[in-house]
């Protein structure tokens, strides 16, 4: 009996022993956004490589929630800004940092709670818009907002709306704003306030100022004129309890502390929130930089380039392809790359992608355009519109045909040959002048002279061109005659699209002209390959590229908002092929079937003869 209680005993002094080290387990929380995420395994890469036990980091919906969690113990640490604390706690918010962690470590301290040194940067509350939004709206100030917040909708996630000070009903409260409608997200989804503000959704969005599509997207942050939204600048907070336990844990976590500035943290919440790469490798790979881990720096990737010409990678339709295509390519880095030439770009392997119009798949040098197949369009992001633009005072003809000369971008672009197409198709007397201009704006201020027009291939209302227009005494002729003969079967890829009235300064009626569909692109199965002409794209696709995989290609379609098909006329991917309904089954079965079905059909031949038999009887 004694023998049994000891083991007994022994057993579950065991079990207790091994519950305890498996809960001393150093445990790090994290907020369901990027930057929290990032920090969170820095802070847990940086305990274990001081050789402390970390079980891991757990991720908590809001900041309420990650809090509580914190005081309860079910987690001993996770990465948090001074202003929220304060807020947390009901305290007034402060605008400067150095007091603001004073308070916050003195407010902290009854709960047992430790704040370890600033990383080194703060991420602050903001708004921000569409650049043409903002200016269309005349707004560079919060305060600017409220007499134009009821024509606008606001963007934030479900956490702002939460904040009992710096939240959304303060915020209201302190400006007098009264918007048209607020739309919300949740805090995990808040990337896709970036994508509601792009789609037009939403007007003005709740940001973080360290949000890398900021710098990414170019958008417009307007000034906290009013000061409302305290500085938050993020440190470590940790239980003292498990800093009794684990005294290596707090020096481990001031190792981070002034290691990483607001551009820094950028960079890293780009890689995750725009890239899709782990939080965790983007976290070990900034600590390796800086020699705080041993191991796991990597070597950056080239980056995945979109070949588009400079008038349209200086366009909103680069912020589509850009959302689409890291979407479609989770983890890799993308970028735009002006060129005049996109479709080279690919065939010689400088670019995965290109953006470019639907005349560039089609080489006008021989009697009627042929189509090139060594391309095919991947997904619809816009159109491309035909301008053309003359000065008012040296052009006093408002038709084309009485222009001299058509100054036009270099040889290869699209402005160089839809002003080709023009000449053949309208018959137009005019000189082709190519120039070397990079913008559109380049093109406009190439016209020197009187019966000089220029031809400028952008997306409608594209910014250059309006300040274009804004500065000086420019004007918008029209496309005439273009379904006069056979040019709308000639060049099916040109559709005849009207300039809405007022889109340009002094444009007081909607003008006639010509559009482009405007897609991604890549290389098409080899199989399809031919010869490009002189006139066309400059070479043909190189044999190492692959096409676009079916399954990308559906991603991308998906990823661009507008929704829009593919014009019937450019050679697109094969996942863009209708699906045609299974053909009927065979009418002539197998042999195995059919001698089942004779052997079936002479069974009840049989049954039905015995039947009449016994009637017979």
């Amino acid at each position: 009996m004694l023998r049994s209680t000891l083991m007994t005993l022994l057993a579950a002094v065991m079990l207790v022993a091994g519950c305890s080290e498996e809960d001393n387990a150093i445990r790090i929380g994290s907020k369901s956004f990027g930057e929290s995420r990032i920090l969170a395994h820095m802070m847990a890469l940086v305990a274990t490589e001081q050789g402390l036990p970390v079980e891991g980091v757990v991720e908590y919906e809001n900041t309420p929630a990650i809090l509580e969690a914190l005081k309860r113990g079910d987690i001993d640490a996770y990465p948090e800004y001074n202003g929220t604390g304060l807020v947390m706690l009901g305290q007034s918010p402060l605008s400067d940092g150095e007091a603001a962690t004073a308070l916050v470590k003195e407010v902290f301290e009854p709960l047992g709670i430790s704040w370890r040194q600033k990383v080194g940067f703060a991420n602050n509350y903001g708004l921000a818009m569409l650049p043409d939004r903002a200016e269309e709206l005349g707004l560079t100030t919060m305060s600017d907002l409220v007499g134009r917040a009821s024509e606008v909708t606001l963007g934030i996630e479900d956490d702002f709306d939460t904040r009992p000070l710096d939240g959304l009903t303060p915020m209201v409260q302190r400006y007098g704003f009264e918007f048209g409608s607020v739309q919300q997200v949740p805090l995990e989804d808040r990337g896709q306030l970036y994508d509601k503000l792009l789609d037009g959704d939403v007007d003005v969005i709740e940001v973080y100022t360290t949000d890398g599509q900021l710098a990414d997207y170019g958008l417009t942050l307007l000034e906290d004129d009013l000061s409302f939204f305290p500085v938050y600048e993020l440190a470590p907070v940790v239980r003292m309890e498990t800093l009794a336990t684990y005294p290596e844990l707090g020096a481990a976590l001031d190792a981070l502390g002034g290691r990483f500035t607001e551009e820094e943290m950028q960079v890293l919440n780009r890689r995750v929130d725009l890239e899709g790469r782990s939080p965790e490798a983007v976290a070990r790979d900034a600590l390796a930089r800086i020699e705080l881990v041993a191991s796991g720096a990597v070597e950056a990737e080239d980056p995945l380039r979109i070949a588009a010409p400079p008038n349209l990678a200086d366009s909103i339709l680069a912020g589509t392809s850009l959302r689409a295509v890291r979407r479609a390519f989770v983890g890799r880095e993308v970028e735009v790359s002006p060129t005049h030439t996109p479709l080279a770009s690919v065939g010689n392997g400088d670019a995965r992608l290109a953006m470019v119009g639907a005349e560039s798949f089609f080489d006008i040098s021989g009697p009627s355009p042929r189509r090139l197949t060594e391309y095919e369009s991947v997904a619809a992001v816009g159109t491309n519109v035909v301008h053309l633009i003359a000065q008012s005072d040296a052009f006093t003809s408002d038709s084309l045909s009485d222009a001299e000369t058509l100054v036009v971008g270099p040889e290869g672009s699209s402005s160089h040959q839809v002003g080709q197409i023009l000449k053949d198709a309208l018959g137009l007397g005019a000189a082709l002048a190519p120039t070397d201009a990079s913008s559109a704006a380049d093109i406009v201020a190439a016209l020197d002279g009187a019966n000089q027009v220029a031809l400028v291939m952008a997306p409608l209302g594209h910014n250059p061109l309006e300040d274009a227009f804004d500065d000086s005494g420019l004007k918008l002729l029209p496309v005439a005659n273009w379904s006069t003969g056979a040019n709308l079967v000639k060049y099916p890829f040109l559709r005849q699209i009207s300039v809405p009235a007022r889109t340009y300064a002094r444009q007081f009626t909607a003008v006639e002209s010509l559009s482009s569909q405007v897609v991604l692109a890549g290389p098409a199965p080899a199989a399809e390959a031919s010869t490009i002409g002189e006139q066309g794209p400059g070479a043909t696709a190189a044999p190492s590229l692959k096409p676009i995989p079916t399954s990308t290609v559906t991603a991308l379609a998906e990823g661009i908002s507008n929704g829009a098909l593919v014009d019937p006329v450019l050679p697109m991917a094969a996942a863009f092929a209708p699906e045609l309904p299974e053909p009927a089954a065979a009418m002539n079965p197998s042999a195995d079937v059919s001698i089942l079905n004779i052997l079936l059909v002479l069974m009840f031949v049989w049954v039905f003869w015995l039947y009449v038999r016994r009637d017979i009887r």
